[in-house]
């Protein structure tokens, strides 16, 4: 049989049948699992209403999961707290459509903050995704 691309990790492996398509590594099964159990969920309601029971009942096994979850992991709760409070403002006041913009402002850098140039660290705040390093190279405007 020959190789093919695993979609999660994009490593190519030979599928021990031909309906394989996921890689054996476990973080691999782990999304085709995932993936599969979406795909239930969405498609049959008596799985759904099963899987909502058992979370309820586990939820009441365990009253307090959250509570200590959160003292256990306290950065991830600032972090919760942070990105409601986020979402809180976006429901009270969603932007008008007029002051939405969809490209940048060349004139938005202050005049004060000549020399950008040099390399820089975009750290995300609040987006789910690692720290960037960029080189920002300033162009001189010629003016008239």
């Amino acid at each position: 049989m020959e190789s093919v691309p695993c979609p999660v990790c994009c490593t190519f492996f030979i599928p021990r049948n031909k309906s394989q398509s996921f890689c054996p590594k476990p973080g691999c099964q782990r999304a085709r699992k995932a993936l599969w159990q979406k795909q239930k969920i969405t498609s049959d309601p008596d799985y759904k209403e099963g899987q909502r029971l058992s979370q309820k009942k586990w939820l009441q096994n365990n009253p307090d999961y959250w509570k200590k979850y959160r003292r256990r992991n306290p950065e991830k709760t600032d972090r919760n707290r942070s990105l409601q409070k986020i979402r809180n403002m976006k429901k009270q006041h969603p932007p008008e459509p007029s002051k939405i913009i969809g490209i940048a402002k060349m004139d938005a850098r202050k005049p004060l903050l000549q020399n950008l140039s040099g390399q820089y660290w975009l750290v995300p705040t609040i987006a789910k995704m690692d720290a960037v390093k960029i080189f920002i190279t300033s162009i001189p405007v010629n003016s008239p």
